[in-house]
């Protein structure tokens, strides 16, 4: 691929996200695995610090539920140490090569360091895209086929086709109807010889498990696959230690600390950011056309809320006359502390990105590893806060705001697993396809590769994806797609350093 058209591409994106400009115009041509360390270095904030035992105190609540009363306290022990978290994520099985790799490279500085308690690579996931979303596809599992076309991508259902577009934050879990149907689908894909077979196993190891069927919620079970998953992926290791892996969806979170912490008390900045007028006529002034949060010109986004039709899917909330309201009245929730938290508990509505932005890294001052877009509309977002902060006068938390670190890259849109075809063609690996290929995933593997390519050169081949991310296909230039992923990993020389 001509180095003009990579140019082209990478100009076009940081047009959308320019913040990501800036951090690759600066650490572009580090090595990934000396980006990486720096993940550790999380800034004290002493006024922020105070508060964050109370969030940590409910991550530990939820967790304990999915994962045991052990792991929950060893992941609140190290929270309370290092406040650092991954929010890269969408919530789904672990399994499309943005968020397997964005947590290979997440994790490599947990496995360089010497303290004990760093056990655990934590991502408050979001849970706000649908089921069919193509690059998590939390409705069944992703691999690739082999058989007469190596590289051709199988999407495996689980969830029926009635499910398909509604949230993963509300949708059902797996049940054992769900998948003994996949199973028998798999009997008439054209695989190698085992191949169906050993996919079979896979799907009653992770997701027909005692465990995970006994789970009602998909958000719960999906902690719980994620959990054994990452292990078979890259447990154990040699010397080193290889941290576990905790899924938490950020909703929940953010709607479990409304309804015990903030919905009853009027002194929080939660509460006021929402209920307060001062407060509600800055929400418009600050916060409009930031993506993330909501455009009253374009109509997109929301008001610190979706809601859900009987679908499941989003719909977009305004506030209008002390009610959030959709554009043609058939949603109306009053905009008060009992009629929201109502709707928090009856599953109504669930909390936008905005607010699990402010309540998560900006009020409780957590230290957020994001991806590609994130890492733009976060420092717009505490840029936006911090201005609304110094209008209304609060300057201790403005000062307290200005250590919190929100330009973190977590691995977002680079790649350091690959596998080859039948015909000697490289390809993303999906985690399944690592373990039916029986490749060496020992984690010291990636973290010498991540010694060997810089963070511009990890970056290229997903350029076009993030592009088509970024652009919809209305506003696309089609000469800047005209090689795939692949060619770009050929033609830039990674192939010789990752292969």
């Amino acid at each position: 691929m001509p180095d003009s058209v990579l140019e082209k591409l990478k100009n076009a994106i940081w047009k959308r996200r320019p913040i990501l400009g800036e951090i690759m115009q600066k650490h572009g041509g580090e090595f990934l695995f000396d980006y990486a360390k720096d993940f550790m270095d999380v800034n004290p904030s002493p006024f922020l610090d105070a508060r964050k035992p109370e969030l940590i105190e409910c991550a530990e609540k939820l967790i304990e539920k999915r994962l045991g009363a052990q792991v929950a306290k060893e992941v609140s022990t190290q929270l309370l140490k290092k406040p650092l978290v991954s929010t890269t994520d969408h919530h789904g099985p672990i399994q499309h090569p943005f968020f397997l790799n964005s947590n290979i490279i997440s994790a490599i500085p947990y496995y360089e360091t010497e303290d004990p308690d760093m056990k655990y690579l934590v991502v408050f996931s979001f849970a706000s895209v649908s089921v069919n979303n193509s690059s998590t596809y939390t409705r069944g599992i992703l691999f690739h086929g082999h058989g007469d076309d190596s590289n051709s991508l199988i999407r495996l259902p689980f969830l029926p086709d009635k499910l398909k577009m509604g949230v993963v934050y509300a949708t059902r879990g797996y049940n054992r109807e769900d998948l003994s149907k996949a199973e028998d689908e798999l009997v008439k894909k054209d695989f190698d010889p085992g191949r169906g077979e050993k996919i079979r196993d896979l799907i009653e190891e992770f997701f027909a498990n005692e465990q995970v069927m006994n789970t009602p919620e998909l958000n719960e079970q999906i902690t719980e696959i994620n959990f054994y998953l990452w292990r078979r992926l890259f447990h154990p290791v040699k010397e080193k230690k290889m941290p576990d892996l905790i899924y938490l969806e950020i909703e929940t979170l953010v709607t479990e600390m409304l309804l015990n912490n903030h919905l009853k008390n009027p002194d929080s900045l939660i509460y006021k950011v929402l209920f307060d007028p001062k407060f509600i006529d800055l929400n418009y002034k600050y916060f409009n056309n930031i993506p993330g949060a909501f455009s009253l010109e374009k109509d997109w986004g929301t008001y610190m809320f979706w809601a859900l039709d009987e679908k499941l899917h989003r719909v977009r909330l305004t506030l209008k006359d002390g009610m959030l309201t959709s554009g043609h009245g058939s949603w109306n929730y009053e905009m008060n502390p009992e009629g929201i938290a109502q709707a928090l508990r009856d599953k109504k509505i669930f909390p936008g990105m905005l607010i699990c932005y402010l309540m998560v890294s900006l009020y409780y001052g957590m230290k957020c590893l994001g991806g590609f877009c994130q890492v733009n509309d976060l420092t717009q977002t505490k840029k936006a806060w911090s201005d609304m902060l110094s209008e209304l006068g609060l300057t201790e938390e403005v000062n307290a705001l200005e250590p919190v670190q929100t330009k973190e890259l977590g691995g977002d849109g680079m790649v350091l697993s690959y596998l080859k075809s039948k015909d000697g063609e490289a390809f993303p690996a999906m985690s399944f396809d690592m373990i039916l290929e029986n490749e060496d995933t020992s984690f010291e593997t990636y973290v010498n590769l991540s010694k060997k390519v810089t963070m511009s050169e990890m970056m290229a081949p997903m350029l076009p994806e993030m592009y088509t991310v970024l652009y919809p296909i209305q506003e696309r230039d089609p000469s800047l797609l005209v090689e795939t992923p692949e060619d770009i990993f050929k033609q830039t020389g990674l192939a010789q350093k990752l292969l």
